[in-house]
């Protein structure tokens, strides 16, 4: 019970980070005709503290003036979640007006009359949210407030006549040859560090030929950022993706910079699948000039030679379920650790790392890069080959072109990839398998893996669990490396 509670609560804390600030007007004069921007804290119902929800909000707003009032423009994230948003009017509370919508990016433009920058206003937030594995439904309605910084509203004292601007100096020429270069990672909105700047190597490394600028930079935590993207004229672009080490948990991304002078804006996806949540955040480079240095060069050493099969023992698996299969799988080196001593077997496992797994269980032949899928390149060497390899033996599919390498595995999506696995080694085993397992969520397991979850439970491979005296299989659930490796195993017997 303790654990269910824990789980809920912080399942709504990120959810409740999607909640936006609120900003508020006051009387208007000569000198506001014009929109403006104004900061804003969220605070928590009963206290002044900032709420986490403030982390999800892009301050500063903007304020529009319309026919002599004082309107505020702001953004929702996650807007998937939210059903309502109503600012305290008197004693009634008023919905906001809805001025557009993003589905893509899900995010929600909003807009209410403010009347006193000088006081705090209270919102309600009707929030509901599906999908978490465990807690069914969440519908709940949350008061806040809104506290705006009235030092930023423009007086009538404040000229607007424009500075004159300098001429800016042209950046300096950097001859070709391989550098490091250091940097920041701040905050969308304050010259302040962000927290995204811990999962980011400094320096960076610079790579300068026939004028070109190149940063290439590791993302220390490949299997949660999904998506790394920085702004090149006007538009927000895929970094490209130079190598990914998936042991490491390690990806190094890069992208062409003109003008170190200049800081770059990025954006940043990040998917917690503990907690089936998605996070987005936009993130600034700003870049030292002054601190490139010639790049160190090493001698590369001479990779040894894999063993035909190797004893492997981890250190972290002694006391969990798995251990004998891991270790079976480890021993053939189908599976290997995230270092030489941990396997980690409580951790989420990727759509890449799970394709990995099955194309060297079948040893499938690996072939030139195809570019299959528009979101692999050849530079994804730990797992490009053997993800194509599969997709060849018909194993894996994909979805609109593209394979979400990073994308948690969910339990339907590994039943699938394994019936299919079966079926191109033999498939006359998967003849007059029993196929009567009844499961309580059976409508949830999506059409195209129906027949795949019985034939699997039918073979053995995996089984549902019983919850409140109900069998349940829990399709869209994510699963662990421990999980992967279990059902890998029971293939190889089922093939055996």
């Amino acid at each position: 019970m303790k654990k269910s509670l824990m789980v809920l609560f912080t399942a709504m804390l990120l959810i409740f980070t999607a909640i936006p600030a609120l900003p508020a007007a006051a009387e208007v004069t000569a000198a506001q005709e014009a929109a403006y921007e104004l900061p804003f804290k969220v605070l928590q119902e009963k206290a002044d503290e900032v709420s986490v929800a403030g982390s999800y909000v892009k301050s500063p707003a903007e304020v529009k003036v319309e026919d002599g009032k004082k309107f505020i423009y702001m953004t929702l994230l996650n807007s998937q979640y939210w059903q309502s948003l109503s600012i305290q009017d008197g004693d009634k509370f008023v919905d906001v007006e809805v001025v557009s919508e993003n589905e893509e990016e899900k995010t929600r433009l909003v807009k209410f009359e403010l009347k006193d920058v000088e006081k705090t206003m209270n919102a309600k937030a009707h929030i509901i949210v599906t999908g978490i594995p465990g807690l069914g439904e969440y519908d709940q309605t949350h008061s806040i407030r809104f506290q705006f910084d009235a030092s930023e509203v423009p007086t009538e004292d404040e000229e607007e006549t424009p500075e004159t601007p300098e001429t800016p100096e042209a950046p300096a020429a950097i001859e070709d040859g391989e550098y490091t270069i250091g940097f920041k990672a701040l905050h969308e909105e304050e010259d302040k560090d962000s927290a995204m700047g811990r999962y980011i190597e400094t320096p960076a490394a610079l790579s300068v030929k026939d004028g070109k600028q190149v940063v290439s930079f590791t993302l220390t935590n490949n299997e949660q950022i999904t998506e790394f993207q920085v702004e090149q004229d006007g538009e927000f672009v895929d970094a490209t993706v130079v190598s990914v080490d998936e042991e490491a948990n390690h990806r190094v991304v890069s992208f062409e910079v003109a003008d170190f002078t200049k800081i770059i804006n990025a954006k940043v996806t990040v998917f917690v699948a503990a907690m089936n949540h998605t996070g987005h955040y936009t993130i600034r480079l700003a870049f030292d000039q002054d601190s490139i240095e010639p790049a160190a060069t090493e001698t590369p050493e001479t990779p040894e030679q894999p063993e035909e099969e190797v004893t492997v023992s981890f250190k972290d698996i002694d006391k969990t379920w798995a251990k004998p299969y891991i270790e079976a799988l480890a021993a053939k080196q189908i599976v290997k650790g995230k270092s030489p001593e941990t396997f980690a077997p409580n951790d989420k496992i990727t759509r890449a790392q799970f394709a990995l797994i099955i194309a060297r269980a079948l040893d499938l032949e690996k072939q030139e890069y195809q570019g299959t899928f528009s979101d692999l390149t050849k530079d994804m060497e730990g797992f490009v080959y053997e993800v194509e390899a599969a997709n060849r033996a018909g194993i894996i599919l994909g979805d609109a072109g593209k394979f979400n390498p990073n994308a948690a595995i969910t339990r339907q999506q590994m039943a699938a990839m394994i019936i299919r696995a079966i079926e191109y080694k033999d498939a006359s085993l998967l003849k007059d398998v029993e196929t009567t397992v009844e499961f309580a969520d059976a409508a949830h397991i999506s059409g195209y893996a129906k027949d795949a979850v019985q034939l699997a439970v039918g073979l053995g491979i995996l089984d549902g669990d019983v919850v409140k005296g109900k069998k349940v299989f829990n399709p869209k659930a994510t699963a662990t490396r421990a999980h992967a490796a279990k059902m890998v195993y029971n293939v190889l017997e089922v093939i055996k």
